[in-house]
């Protein structure tokens, strides 16, 4: 069953990501046809869809790379990570 799990998180953020990049798109393209503005419209539904599934993939995301923080130290988690959740830098040996 934790494989279920697993598999559904991952189906989530994938149908989180199409429609984040999707919907505002297709809205600017309506926009657009309806107001002349064929290329600036599509574009900014872009950017804003872009921006909204990168704060959305990060706040689904985080509890799960905390969790892992928690569990095995800070090994399982990678430094790049560590950095955005505000961990310490790793020791130089």
């Amino acid at each position: 069953m934790k494989n279920w799990s697993a598999g559904m998180q991952l189906v989530t953020v994938i149908v989180y990501v199409a429609l984040c990049l999707l919907v505002p798109s297709g809205i600017g393209f309506w926009l657009g046809r309806e107001m002349g503005h064929a290329v600036m419209f599509p574009l900014v539904g872009l950017a804003a869809g872009t921006l909204a599934m990168c704060y959305g993939v990060y706040r689904i995301v985080k509890p799960f790379l905390q969790e892992a923080q928690d569990k095995g130290g800070e090994k399982q988690v990678h430094w790049p990570m560590r950095m955005l959740l505000g961990g310490k830098p790793p020791k130089q040996d």
